[in-house]
Order: structure tokens, then sequence, then C-alpha cells
């Protein structure tokens, strides 16, 4: 008690003069019109800013909560897209179709190495297995690779290992996209002969014909090609939709019947 007294003694002079000039603002706010206004102005000027600088704050931690709430929307949005391009492609075969969609976060990336791998923070208690198709709303990602129970790894497109099997979406060619290890942003279009007609700028897409894509899904685009091969074969080069140095989000397919095909490839 004794040290409180000393230190209000020998802070006296300090606590006076901050009493008395809480009384005189507050004279001045209260019976002057000029400085009431003045007061206030740089208080609602302060309040403000302060709101402004306290939204910012929540919106930042909120961004993540809102930009899943985006990938639930948009997922739902190419659940509905898929299911009217199946019921009106007029498939030969149900085991072309794929049943549900689910999302994924993608955690780590690589796209300068000959055979790329992408990490997910999904695995089996996430509903992903082995040699799932993965996709954006751009196009074909890759395949799951490995799955452990919260994290599954994919086959990038960019990966020399895969090799996806593809149509011309205008002529319905059949072909293959493979990667050469040297552009992260093209393709290679494969066994698509001289007979065909292509231009640049055809749209390539999943020709449906494999156990991890159905047909249609977006691939890329003809950027280059050449037709003085010996072999009877174009020489293709496809720029691919999607940005793979900015991937952040996936989609992976479910595809229920894999099992049921392959017993009978298997008979």
């Amino acid at each position: 008690m004794q040290s409180i007294i000393n230190s209000i003694l020998k802070n006296r002079n300090l606590i006076i003069y901050a009493t008395l000039s809480l009384i005189t603002f507050n004279s001045l706010y209260t019976n002057s019109s000029v400085h009431y206004n003045a007061i206030g102005k740089t208080g609602a000027h302060f309040s403000g800013k302060t709101s402004i600088f306290s939204s910012y704050i929540n919106s930042y931690f909120n961004l993540r909560d809102k930009n899943q709430i985006l990938i639930e929307e948009n997922l739902e949005l190419k659940k509905i897209q898929y299911k009217y391009n199946y019921d009106t492609q007029n498939l030969e075969s149900k085991s072309l179709e794929s049943k549900s969609l689910n999302t994924a976060n993608i955690i780590l990336n690589s796209i300068n190495k000959s055979k790329n791998i992408i990490v997910i923070d999904k695995g089996i208690s996430g509903g992903i297995n082995e040699e799932m198709g993965v996709i954006t709303s751009m196009g074909v990602v890759g395949i799951i690779k490995s799955v452990t129970k919260n994290y599954a790894s994919i086959i990038s497109l960019l990966n020399t290992d895969l090799k996806v099997n593809a149509i011309l979406k205008n002529s319905s060619t059949i072909g293959s996209i493979t990667w050469d290890g040297l552009n992260s942003k093209n393709v290679k279009l494969n066994d698509i002969p001289l007979s065909s007609s292509l231009k640049i700028g055809d749209t390539v897409v999943t020709g449906g014909m494999s156990f991890y894509f159905p047909k249609g899904i977006p691939i890329g685009s003809i950027s280059n090609y050449d037709n003085n091969s010996l072999e009877g074969y174009y020489d293709i080069d496809v720029e691919v939709f999607n940005d793979f140095s900015s991937l952040s989000n996936v989609y992976i397919l479910e595809r229920t019947d894999n099992e049921e095909i392959k017993t009978l490839l298997n008979d």
C-alpha cells in the first residue's frame, strides 16, 4: 500500500496534468461547437480507419474459408456439367462414366523434372484411391499413383511415364498424350495419321478409353504440327489448358467400375 502511495506522490505532477487536460478537453467538447465538430470528425476518422483495418484482418483470416466455399460450389457445378455432358454424348459403355467428384488441395508440386509428382492433402480417409483421374476446371492434371491415410501422390501430366488416351474434339480421331520432358506448357499428341484433318487451335480432349478419365475432359489445343514425317503420323504439339506452375486445387474422379472391368480383361 505504501509503495502505491509513494508512486502517486512521485508522479503527482503528471497525474494532475492529465486530470486537468481531460477536464479541459471535456469542457471544449461539450460547450464549443467548433471543438465538438473537430473532435467528432477526428474520432470518426480514427474509428473508420480502425474499422477498415479490422475488416481487412477479418477478411484475410476468413479468406481460406471463403475459398473453400467457392471450391465446393464449383464442385457442384462441375458435377452438373459432367452429368449433362455424359447424358448427351451417347457413350457406348457405362464404364466410361465417372460416378462423382472429390476435392483436394495441392501441398507439393513440381514441373522442372522429367517425372513430376504432385501431392494432395487427401488420402484413403478422404475417399481417395489409386488410379483415380485428377482434373481441374481447366482440364486433365494426372492420375493418382499412391495413397496413404491422409495424403496421395499424383503422376502429373508432366511426367514422361504417363500416357493418356486422347482424341481430336472436332473429328474424334484417336491418339495419345505424352510429355517429352522439355516444356511445361506443351505435351505431344501421338498416333494421329497424316490422313486426318487438323489445324492450329483444334481442341484435344480425353478419349474415354481408359480406366482414369471419361470422354471429353479438356487437355489442350494444338499449337504446332509437322506433317513431313516419314512414318505416316503428324508430329503435334499441344498447349495444355492448365498452368501447372500455379495449381492449387484439384478434383478427383471416382470410377467405381474399374475393378469389374479389370476382372473381365484378366479372364
